[in-house]
């Protein structure tokens, strides 16, 4: 558990995944990665890491960020999230409101059923406006290994349901919950803040390394020059308002200081 500023936050695991680690660093070399990469690959060069989601104890009601990948999971060791809730006490009606980082399989999968029905029906479902034009072009249709369905058929059910709440600039979602626009990995990511305490970056930092090194973009950036501008402005406000720091696939949760005209993570 997260304290953020006496706002209980909890990092849930949806699921676990080894991946190579030129998916992580765009263009990887030993030569340049390897001294802080490769003591973290396991005895198959991969980089083990996870799915999860992050939930936040509101004053005036749970908010969920993202909801794994659900009935998408496929031979993925993934899509726990509801037992992860269920062990916690809490139904998919508790929870009040979902915030979309953006729309990748392990983000939006699970906010449908493997029946089809919505997962969170009690819920608004917070996505910017960009991220939902995306997933609902042709561009993402064509994307291969129907990477677009995921989204596509969440948001087609959610938009059915009257329950979707697109945004287009930085909106409070609950008093101590407010979302950041931070576009890169995809066009209308969404980043968040607790209580001026947490920085839930979902996808835009997914590694530790990151921190130091803002400039290794992953080959899943849709736009790598643009996450990359991204990822320097949530490190410096991480680092200027002294943050703890988050993300979707992070193993660590830390704080960033400003050291030598770039960043370093000190984990907690």
């Amino acid at each position: 558990m997260l304290d953020a500023g006496g706002v209980r936050c909890r990092v849930l695991i949806d699921g676990w995944r080894a991946v190579s680690p030129r998916f992580v660093f765009r263009g990887y070399d030993d030569a340049v990665h390897g001294q802080l990469i490769g003591q973290h690959l396991d005895a198959d060069g991969m980089l083990p890491g996870r799915f999860s989601a992050l939930l936040i104890e509101a004053a005036d009601g749970l908010v969920l960020v993202d909801a794994g990948l659900g009935p998408f999971a496929g031979d993925l060791e993934a899509g726990l999230l509801p037992g992860e809730l269920e062990a916690l006490g809490i139904r998919p009606e508790d929870i009040r409101t979902v915030v979309l980082t953006h729309g990748h399989a392990d983000h939006v999968g699970g906010l449908v059923t493997h029946d089809g029905a919505i997962a969170f029906p009690a819920a608004r479902h917070v996505v910017h406006e960009r991220e939902l034009a995306y997933w609902r072009s042709t561009a993402a249709r064509e994307l291969p290994g129907e990477a677009g369905e995921p989204a596509r058929v969440a948001f087609a059910t959610l938009g059915q349901a009257g329950l979707l709440d697109p945004v287009d600039h930085d909106v409070e979602v609950a008093p101590e919950v407010r979302t950041l626009d931070a576009p890169g990995h995809t066009p209308g990511h969404l980043a968040v803040v607790i209580d001026d305490e947490l920085l839930w970056a979902g996808d835009a930092i997914v590694a530790a390394a990151n921190v130091p090194h803002p400039e290794w973009v992953s080959t899943a950036d849709m736009d790598p020059g643009e996450n990359e501008r991204t990822r320097r402005a949530l490190l410096a406000r991480a680092a200027d308002d002294r943050l703890l720091l988050g993300g979707a696939h992070l193993p660590v949760v830390g704080r960033v200081a400003r050291s030598d005209g770039g960043y370093l993570l000190d984990v907690v």
